[in-house]
């Protein structure tokens, strides 16, 4: 009786062949350009979970722990399989790709749910602005294999590129608005007074947030000691249009008013 060979896949093919084209693409080693896309969705799940994350179940052969992995930032479960089902589904369109026929649906739907697995894990943990500019380069390319395979198999990006187009710019104005209440920070109202907008004021460095509060704390004070002599002169009723005479003149009242009733106190008791 003849063998038949049958080759063992990590989840699925599409997996498999994704981070073996991954792994060698990090290594300066040439991959076959049929699985780029596979390629990029390993790459998108590395930025996301975290390169050990992805490959170690992979290099111990624990398919479900690599299972469990994508479920740490709170994906559901349902999604997770989902996303398994639609990698499959897309090799096996590509193993039997013919020219009329457009894998549009399939890349969106894995697209939608890497769009997922983003925003939850950002609300766990943030990205950097380099990260999400890496997820440019898979969600929305401009140039290289992956855009020109998109442009073969696929028949419309427009509404992934939207959609990521929309979720990075919610997450980068959260994580801005996170920043907003850091101790460094004034109220925003207090910098609107001087003219600055606080995503401005945000966006500079500590140094220069401390350079800007030093000024306005400065201005503030003045204003607040104009404010108190205001009320200290209203109290006494008397003003001669100089802060330093006004200032002489309360201190003398007072000084005679303690005069006074060192006086009267002497004469009662004494």
């Amino acid at each position: 009786m003849q063998e038949v060979f049958t080759e063992k896949y990590f989840i699925n093919p599409a997996i498999e062949y994704g981070i073996r084209s991954y792994k060698q693409a990090i290594e300066g080693m040439p991959f076959d350009r049929i699985y780029t896309f596979e390629m990029n969705v390993i790459y998108a799940l590395s930025i996301i979970y975290g390169e050990k994350t992805i490959l170690l179940p992979y290099k111990i052969d624990n398919e479900m722990a690599f299972k469990c992995n994508l479920l740490m930032y709170g994906l559901k479960e349902s999604t997770m399989e989902s996303f398994i089902k639609y990698m499959n589904e897309y090799y096996v369109f590509m193993k039997n790709y013919k020219s009329e026929r457009k894998a549009t649906g399939l890349i969106n739907e894995i697209e939608h749910i890497l769009i997922d697995m983003i925003t939850k894990r950002n609300l766990k943990k943030k990205f950097s602005p380099e990260e999400l500019n890496e997820f440019d380069k898979i969600f929305n390319p401009t140039n290289g294999e992956l855009k020109q395979l998109k442009q073969l198999v696929g028949s419309d990006q427009g509404l992934i590129v939207r959609e990521w187009a929309i979720q990075k710019e919610e997450i980068t104005n959260t994580q801005l608005k996170l920043r907003a209440i850091n101790p460094n920070l004034l109220d925003p109202r207090v910098y609107f007074k001087y003219g600055y907008d606080i995503k401005t004021i945000a966006e500079l460095t500590d140094n220069e947030i401390d350079e800007v509060n030093t000024i306005i704390i400065k201005e503030e004070n003045k204003d607040y000691g104009k404010k108190e002599y205001k009320k200290l002169s209203a109290r006494f009723a008397l003003s001669t249009g100089s802060i330093m005479v006004d200032i002489l003149l309360i201190l003398s009242i007072l000084s005679t008013s303690f005069m006074i009733g060192l006086v009267l106190f002497s004469t009662i008791w004494g």
